[in-house]
Parts: C-alpha cells; structure tokens; sequence
C-alpha cells in the first residue's frame, strides 16, 4: 500500500509541476497561427508571385505597382485591425493555486470513486492458481477473513467474501458481507449484481422468502440496471410470491425479451410466464 501511495504522489507531484511551469514560464510563441498571422502570410506570397510574374514577362509594369499597392493596403488593414496579443507574464498566483487544487482534487477524487484496498485484496489472492474447487472454498474464506481484518474498508474483498460463504451456504454470513461490501465501497454500491446476491442471501437467511429485505435489494438492482436479467428474474419471483401474477408475468417477459436464442433459461421461463398469466386471467391476485 506504501509503493502504491508513493507512486500516487509522484504521479501527482509531475502533473503539478507541468502545469505550474507553464503558468510560471508562459510559452513566447502560440501553438497556433492566428488569423492575422496567416492572412500577413498569404499576402507576402501575393507579392512574391508578383516579382516572379513581373520578372518571367507575364505581366506589364504597371500592372505589378497597382498590385503591389493593393497588397500594401491590406497589409496595413491586417495589421491595424488585429494588433498582436502582449506577451503573458509569469503568475506566480495561478501556480501557486494549482500546487494546492490539483492535489487535493486528485486525492478527494480518488477517495471517493477508488479503491486502495484493492491493491491488498489483489495480493492477498495472488497465490491463488487456476479456478477454486469446492473443496478449496473454506481454506480460501479464511485467507479472505484474515486479509479483512486488516483491511475492513476493502468493499470488494467483503463482496467476494459474500460470494463465498452464499456457496457455502453459509446464508446469514454472506447478508453480513454483503452488508460490509455496500457500505464500505461506492463502487461496490453501484453494482447491480452485488445487490441481487444480497438479496438472495438475506431471503435465505430470512425464511427462504423475497419479502422485506430482499424486496428492497432487488428494487436498488433494478433502479441501477432496470434491464439486469437477474434482477428481472427474481423480481418475477417476489412477485410470484406475493401473489402478484400479473406483475411476476410482466417482469419475466421483459427478461425473456433479452434473453438469447440459445439461452438454457429460456426453457423454464416461457412455461412460468404462461402459468403467471393463467394465474392472472382466473382469479389470482393482481396488483393494481
């Protein structure tokens, strides 16, 4: 975390200094050439072509002086019109500024949006080879456990942590983690999936039911990601359970609508939607 926090602020310390330069030691010169610039330029080599069309015979004396003329006359117009811009002297006030903004924007930024404790979480499962077998699953919870007792802001360790114990059935567990994952993390908060297995936990831990608290998970998934086929299907699911035919029909068509062709979970879903409907249709209750 210490290699990490220090390359941060080397990093941050660069991006200060190119900007602190360039207000301290403005460039003399444009980047670009300006419109006056351009239209001088465009002038001079009107005259030039007039010396060597005077010069090849092309054409008269005469002719060269009244063109000349006319190219002396835009000239001084040009040149009146848009006087150059003064040269910027340094300002030491803006550098200044941007040595305390551009830091404390950086760091706020990072605290709000990033994840530190990623880094520690990587490096916690970095001896990890090849995809975990059922069997491996409690050695690696406790490597998890131990990586977040010392790392209890770590949002996606606790997610995983969830994750783990949900396979281990361990169901009040996985809420708990679940719980820490979307506290501790905004990034882990905004992740719809996160939400759904939250859900799920927490009906299994509560009474194998969808009603109360995984209620509300599963409206959060749906409010961050309305076409989440996971939080579709157990939307359908609660409402099914809650007598809400006419609604769990609703909520499974729209997933169906974005299922693929080849999709396994088609198979199950148009036989549930056609007995929602039925259910519907013959004296279930409806919600309004």
């Amino acid at each position: 975390m210490l290699g990490f926090w220090l390359i941060a602020g080397v990093m941050t310390l660069a991006a200060v200094a190119f900007v602190a330069a360039r207000l301290v030691a403005p460039r003399r010169t444009p980047f670009h050439v300006g419109p006056r610039e351009a239209n001088l330029a465009a002038l001079r080599a009107a005259w030039a072509e007039l010396d060597r069309d005077r010069a090849d015979g092309l054409i008269p004396a005469d002719q060269q002086e009244a063109a000349r003329a006319e190219l002396a006359r835009r000239a001084e117009e040009e040149l009146a019109e848009a006087p150059a811009p003064p040269a910027r002297g340094p300002s030491w006030t803006a550098a200044a500024v941007a040595a305390i903004v551009i830091p404390l924007a950086a760091f706020g930024v990072y605290r709000s949006v990033g994840s530190p404790e990623a880094i520690g979480s990587a490096r916690a499962f970095a001896s990890l080879e090849g995809p975990l077998a059922a069997g491996d699953l409690p050695a690696f919870r406790d490597r998890l456990a131990a990586h977040l007792a010392g790392n209890p802001r770590d949002g996606r360790a606790w997610a995983i942590l969830g994750r783990v114990d949900l396979a281990l059935e361990r169901y009040a567990a996985a809420a708990a983690a679940f719980a820490s994952a979307v506290e501790s993390s905004p990034k882990v908060a905004a992740d719809p999936e996160i939400w759904i297995d939250y859900a799920e936990a927490a009906g299994m831990a509560e009474g194998h039911s969808l009603a109360g608290r995984p209620a509300r998970f599963i409206a959060k998934a749906l409010a961050l990601d309305p076409a989440n086929p996971r939080a579709l299907e157990m939307a359908g699911s609660l409402a099914a359970e809650l007598g809400d035919h006419e609604g769990a029909a609703r909520h499974w068509k729209l997933l169906l609508g974005r299922l693929d062709a080849n999709d396994p979970r088609r198979a199950g879903l148009a036989p549930a939607i056609a007995r929602a409907e039925r259910l519907a249709m013959t004296g279930g209750m409806t919600r309004p």
